[in-house]
């Protein structure tokens, strides 16, 4: 089209006004073209984009379940090509996947090797326990100011979640309420970053060794733990919410530690 339409101006050399007109807009029409393929381009590239980060966010969450239900084990090979199989996407988000997993300390990549499930170490759970305090007694007072009846609702839904949980479910349904229940309280902040972190933190902390860590404390004791956290931040006390839950992450990181260390005294003790 565009070399008869040529040809044709070419001989109409005595027709310059509408040789000119023609010319622009030819011109014009070409421009339109071209701009609307770079932009059909860039839209294609943004949405392959777009695509293959929540490919590998689902591939995230799936290790990440298989991990928490125990289908891996700490020091256990994680077999991504089977996993990519099975997922039905190609081996790129599920290794970035666990490239962001090694980056957070919950699988370590060995050359030539693959990757496994890292173990946790008596000062990761110090340190993570630490971290986790930190950043729940910072986003507190946030929580408190920004309280409103939704957000008393939301955290009441929790809390009840968690006692009939514990009452008469697994430890990991037990786990995934007591995690909900912090995590619905940090969201009440809004504060988006420390969410994140404290969101990855969980993953890191309880990822990495059995839950049966956490919960063989009484469940009456960590009960009413929940209980005065809860109890004070709907009264709006800010100093008792704090203490309330500043000695439920302790008791809980130094139950934990107790537990490991038993568990190694344990295996010592076996004559075999």
């Amino acid at each position: 089209m565009f070399g008869y339409i040529a040809d044709w101006l070419a001989a109409s050399k005595s027709f310059r006004p509408m040789h000119c007109t023609i010319e622009l807009i030819l011109s014009a029409f070409v421009t339109l073209q071209r701009d609307k393929l770079m932009s059909e381009q860039k839209n294609k590239q943004s949405s392959l984009l777009e695509s293959q980060k929540n490919l590998s966010k689902d591939a995230y969450n799936d290790i990440r379940r298989m991990i928490f239900l125990d289908k891996f084990r700490p020091g256990q090979k994680v077999a991504y090509r089977k996993m990519a199989e099975r997922l039905e996407m190609s081996l790129t988000p599920v290794v970035q996947a666990l490239k962001l997993m090694e980056h957070m300390g919950i699988v370590r990549h060995e050359p030539n090797r693959g990757f496994f499930i890292e173990k946790i170490t008596a000062q990761d759970v110090k340190e993570a326990f630490g971290l986790r305090e930190m950043i729940e007694l910072n986003l507190l007072p946030t929580v408190i100011s920004k309280l409103d009846s939704n957000g008393e609702k939301e955290l009441t839904q929790a809390l009840d979640e968690y006692f009939k949980a514990s009452r008469n479910k697994p430890v990991k349904v037990r786990l995934a309420k007591d995690i909900n229940f912090h995590m619905t309280m940090a969201k009440l902040s809004g504060q988006h970053i420390s969410i994140w972190i404290l969101r990855y933190l969980y993953d890191m902390l309880y990822l990495r060794f059995d839950q049966e860590l956490i919960f063989y404390r009484p469940h009456d004791k960590s009960g009413q733990e929940h209980q005065d956290i809860f109890d004070a931040v709907i009264a709006r006390d800010l100093a008792a919410a704090r203490k309330a839950l500043r000695q439920h992450i302790r008791n809980i990181c130094s139950d934990t530690l107790d537990q490991m260390q038993n568990m190694v005294v344990d295996i010592d003790d076996v004559d075999f």
